[in-house]
């Protein structure tokens, strides 16, 4: 072991070092040719033997260091003990008792919110739906005889910086893996062409609280409730009264689709609400404060953590890759609610993000073997989860390649240094 303390697993380390062979009685097997790579960059590193938990190998596993989409693995891990796998997020329609027509959509932070009506499936399955908030109001109205006047916008939830950081790129728009962060917003963000509104990879709005207000507005005169009425943004007034009201999915299904395709707006939506219910104010600023309490409480040394968002886009996030796996060791503990985290993971060959990875080749023996999250920015490539080895051995491991630039090489390099730990199970060294 290294010097961190696994005092969760101890016990049972004792317990089985008699019964799992260590590298101390077995033949060294090393990841030296994989290694000199020249793809192989600037390498952080860690693999724990999950039966004992005995670190195998390690390179630069304390270096706090950017992490890509594996920073999910830890907004996972957060939401889950602040929020709970159970929460959903309620967006509510509210009226001004003082102005009765003077209605008001607040953002809940509820990002899978869709436009698409009824009988059309939205990417996010059994999203809530505008129409449904539309069906509610316009109950509401003939029930009072009422005569819509003014349709408000609240997005007031988070703090002031939350919308976008300086260091993620404007191509997140176009290549539509990513919008401004916005309590308020539908379908993510996605545009409204046919062509691209109900996938995953679909261009959006850098405006997605005025389309918000808009596709509100139309969704409204559906029935003709808001003719000639343009959505404004504003704040709720108090002593406003609930007259609509629809949920989202639980946070649950949020994090197992947020794991499994890398899903950007999901991720930073449930930092967000974390950072809400932890009691900070939904800023980017409040997700290194929160993130350290809620890991240090789970024993994990946090101090060299630094976060900028829940996604892992910003090169500016630091994570030692020794955390991750900290945090990985609790998860396959099933510490809490983090089964949850574990069943999300992509898998080799199969599903996710690792669906065409460990696809080809010799590669192939280890189809449905990795389970891990993975991580790309135009700086480095990221894998942490965990790897059935060839002799049986379940491996928990991190791993990080960066380099001022990243492609395909790179990622294929990792993944060959990864697939060498498959071939050395628990006789892995380093």
């Amino acid at each position: 072991m290294n010097s961190r303390s696994r005092t969760l697993i101890l016990a049972a380390a004792l317990a089985l070092a008699a019964t799992f062979p260590t590298p101390a009685h077995a033949a060294s097997c090393t990841p030296a040719k994989q290694l000199a790579s020249s793809n192989i960059k600037q390498l952080h590193a860690e693999v724990v033997n999950a039966q004992t938990g005995q670190t195998l190998f390690s390179v630069a596993e304390q270096e706090a260091q950017r992490t890509a989409s594996v920073m999910k693995v830890l907004t996972a891990a957060v939401a889950l003990d602040v929020l709970g796998p159970d929460h959903v997020v309620t967006t509510n329609v509210y009226s001004d008792p003082a102005n009765p027509g003077s209605i008001y959509l607040v953002g809940a932070g509820d990002v899978t919110l869709s436009r698409m009506p009824g009988n059309i499936t939205s990417y996010y399955a059994k999203a809530p739906k505008l129409d449904t908030l539309t069906k509610q109001i316009a109950s509401w109205a003939k029930k009072n005889a009422v005569t819509i006047s003014s349709v408000t916008i609240d997005n007031s939830l988070y703090g002031s910086d939350a919308e976008w950081h300086k260091t993620w790129s404007k191509k997140g728009l176009s290549q539509g893996y990513m919008a401004p962060v916005s309590a308020l917003q539908i379908d993510a963000g996605r545009l409204t062409s046919t062509k691209y509104k109900n996938s995953w990879l679909s261009r959006r709005t850098s405006t997605p609280v005025k389309q918000a207000g808009e596709l509100f507005v139309a969704s409204l005169n559906k029935s003709s409730l808001a003719k000639g009425i343009k959505a404004q943004q504003g704040k709720l007034p108090e002593g406003a009264v609930v007259i609509a009201s629809v949920s989202s999915r639980p946070m649950s299904e949020w994090i197992a689709n947020m794991l499994r395709v890398s899903d950007n707006s999901l991720a930073e939506a449930l930092g967000r609400l974390s950072s809400i219910a932890a009691g900070f104010d939904g800023s980017m600023a409040s997700l290194t404060p929160l993130y350290q309490r809620v890991l240090g409480a789970r024993g994990i040394d946090v101090s060299k953590v630094k976060i900028v968002d829940g996604s892992g886009l910003s090169r500016e996030n630091a994570v030692p890759a020794s955390v991750v796996t900290d945090l990985l060791e609790l998860v396959h503990q099933q510490v809490g609610n983090y089964a949850v985290l574990e069943a999300g993971l992509p898998v080799s060959g199969s599903d996710g993000s690792l669906k065409s990875r460990f696809a080809t080749g010799s590669k192939t023996a280890t189809k449905g073997l990795v389970v891990a999250k993975t991580g790309y920015i135009t700086t480095g490539y990221s894998l942490a989860g965990y790897l059935t080895a060839r002799d049986g051995t379940k491996l928990i491991f991190t791993v990080y390649n960066l380099a001022p630039s990243v492609g395909y090489n790179q990622r294929l390099a990792m993944d060959n240094l990864v697939y060498r730990f498959y071939q050395c199970g628990a006789s892995l060294s380093g």
